[in-house]
């Protein structure tokens, strides 16, 4: 009696040219977006900050934020938020850039980013322009604790790549 040989060319289908088993649906997981629904809110405060700002007829006034890597400063981090501040029109006024180093502290604990929140506090500035959110806080808890600190001083965070270019958590 002849073996069949159905059972194993219905398993050969079931791969790819790779020997790997074909996407299913129901099989596919995706880590969830934490970011995507922080960076929506994020932007429409700040859009409808900007917006309260010049129905006042003025421009909003920022200042900068960057962390320095190994001592150096973030002359090219300063650079790309001055750039992205001045193609919206903000002011960033001579000596309002403020650095810290690179590290694990938590941002309430960082002295640069202590100043921009006395210059919000204070209401010398409207907002803050960084380059990434990782600037503000490595952790998603840290970075919303940041906004919402910034909500509740009617002050904004703006960032010249968006919470969801290059992450993958």
């Amino acid at each position: 009696m002849r073996q069949s040989n159905a059972g194993i060319s219905r398993n050969r289908m079931n791969l790819d040219s790779a020997g790997r088993a074909p996407l299913n649906a129901d099989n596919v997981s995706a880590a969830a977006d934490l970011y995507g629904p922080i960076a929506a809110v994020r932007r429409d405060r700040l859009d409808r900050l900007v917006a309260q700002i010049r129905s006042r007829r003025r421009e909003p006034r920022v200042c900068l934020y960057a962390l320095s890597v190994d001592g150096h400063a973030p002359r090219t981090s300063f650079e790309l938020a001055r750039a992205y501040a001045e193609s919206q029109s903000w002011q960033v006024a001579p000596g309002q850039s403020y650095a810290d180093r690179a590290g694990a502290t938590s941002p309430e604990c960082r002295p640069g980013w202590g100043l921009v929140r006395d210059r919000i506090r204070a209401g010398f500035t409207d907002g803050v322009v960084v380059v990434t959110a990782d600037a503000i806080g490595l952790h998603v808890d840290e970075y919303r604790r940041e906004l919402d600190w910034f909500a509740e001083h009617c002050a904004f965070v703006a960032l010249v790549m968006p919470e969801t270019v290059g992450r993958l958590a």
